[in-house]
């Protein structure tokens, strides 16, 4: 059973308002010069502690609910202590070293909590999202902003628009628990199947800790322990040989491909940022850009469309990252070839979901989170050696697939992104595509994906709208 909940904070007004996850019940507790509930508070969450019920918030776990907590191990309070509590919070987000300052444990919670925020890896910098920008992409019927500034001391009148703008953002934070709902079962799901909390765990974090578990099950050890605590098992790469990286097999036709690839076997590194800076590869009119993250290239402000004669073919490899090291043996020197074996399994554990489903999303996700975190100078699949052979190969390969396709007569790119390829061709020569397509697939081990477009309009590599034929 789960209660929504959100609070506000002001030096002389608390309020808390809850909504029941499914029934229109709604409660109100208010702390201010005019009315004091803060024992009605902790009686009510001590009823919802023996009712096994949950909390569920907003970005609760580092805000709402170490503020209720403060309350509930005091059996009361006054609104402006839990306003300094609320600043002090506040007061250490910026702070990398702080910021966990004033979390409280799960287990120490009274009621469990289940943050939507932390869910959707709204906690990362990059993918921050507020509750307003969701109202927004919910279509809700009005977005209100606080209504007072931080810090001001309130009216009794005042307090009444507190209290609506507080309603209010529960109803709005209870919408996006709905659109929720199959990350939170997944979640609660795995939590029972692992006896391990897995509740307010993003996508990637539940494949970096599943991968854990699962090594550490096998009788791999992923972490060493000491006086300090605590540290995770890796290996660092002083100096990288590329060359050391790359498939021996790897061969181009075109010349600018094998300059590049020349270009890249001569190269030592001793940090993997910075090594691809200006490395491009024309050809035909198509300019390929390597990257890190993967390459790219596009046609800019185009619009290209199929008919009678022509065809737009989209071509994309499935679960491509995971899949070279699955197939190749790619691993992390100090995880052993037992992690390629757990990698191939959550793969395969993955296609028992529908390919939409929000678990087969997860677990996508999951899968290219633990490449991502091997180039994670904090983590246990640090090792800078994989991840310069899954980015080095997948372009590599890309390449390969391009250079045969441009062999197709009349054949042109469109796009080419990270993990697959948008072509131009004539109808008649589609036989052609899928033979190349069948034979890259053949040398390489990896499958290919490919979906025909009716139109592309396309701005740039990460801009565009495409239709499906069909």
């Amino acid at each position: 059973m789960d209660f929504i909940y959100d609070l506000e904070t002001f030096p002389n007004v608390f309020t808390m308002a809850v909504e029941h996850a499914e029934a229109p019940l709604l409660w109100y507790f208010e702390i201010s010069p005019w009315r004091n509930d803060s024992r009605a508070i902790v009686e009510f969450c001590q009823a919802l502690a023996q009712q096994n019920a949950r909390m569920v918030g907003f970005n609760n776990v580092g805000f709402d609910y170490p503020i209720l907590h403060t309350l509930l191990r005091m059996g009361s309070a006054d609104a402006d202590t839990l306003y300094r509590k609320a600043m002090a919070i506040i007061g250490t987000q910026g702070d990398d070293g702080d910021r966990w300052l004033h979390q409280v444990k799960p287990t120490d919670c009274v009621v469990p909590q289940v943050d939507l925020f932390k869910i959707h890896h709204f906690d990362n910098r990059a993918r921050a999202t507020s509750l307003k920008a969701l109202e927004f992409n919910m279509r809700a019927d009005s977005i209100q902003d606080l209504p007072f500034p931080v810090g001001t001391v309130l009216t009794q009148e005042q307090a009444v628009v507190l209290r609506r703008y507080n309603q209010h953002d529960v109803a709005q934070t209870k919408a996006f628990y709905h659109h929720s709902l199959d990350m939170i079962g997944f979640r609660s799901e795995l939590t029972r199947t692992y006896g391990r909390d897995f509740t307010n765990h993003n996508d990637t974090k539940i494949g970096k800790d599943y991968f854990v578990m699962k090594l550490e099950e096998a009788g791999v050890a992923c972490y060493e322990f000491g006086p300090d605590g605590r540290t995770p098992r890796q290996t660092p790469r002083p100096v990288i040989h590329l060359r050391d990286a790359i498939l021996p097999w790897i061969a181009f036709q075109h010349p600018e491909f094998t300059r590049v690839l020349a270009w890249l076997k001569a190269q030592t590194i001793t940090e993997t940022k910075g090594v691809f800076n200006d490395l491009t590869a024309s050809v035909d009119g198509f300019t390929f850009v390597f990257g890190l993250g993967g390459i790219h290239g596009s046609l800019e402000s185009t619009v290209v469309e199929s008919d009678d004669e022509h065809v737009i073919v989209d071509l994309d490899v499935t679960s491509y990252y995971p899949n070279l090291a699955i197939t190749n043996g790619f691993h992390p020197a100090h995880l052993g070839k037992d992690f390629v074996s757990i990698y191939k399994h959550l793969f395969e554990q993955r296609k028992q979901y529908p390919k939409k489903s929000a678990q087969s999303a997860m677990l996508k996700l999951a899968l290219n989170g633990v490449y991502g975190d091997s180039n994670n100078k904090f983590s246990v699949f640090y090792d800078p050696l994989f991840t310069m052979s899954i980015t080095l190969n997948g372009q590599l390969l890309l390449c390969l697939l391009a250079e045969r396709l441009l062999a197709v007569d009349g054949l042109r790119i469109l796009q080419c992104n990270t993990d697959g390829i948008s072509v131009h061709l004539r109808r008649d020569q589609e036989w052609l595509l899928n033979e190349v397509c069948d034979q890259w697939s053949e040398q390489t081990g990896l499958t290919l994906e490919s979906a025909k477009y009716r139109i592309m309009a396309i701005a740039d590599v990460n801009s565009y709208i495409a239709e499906y034929e069909e």
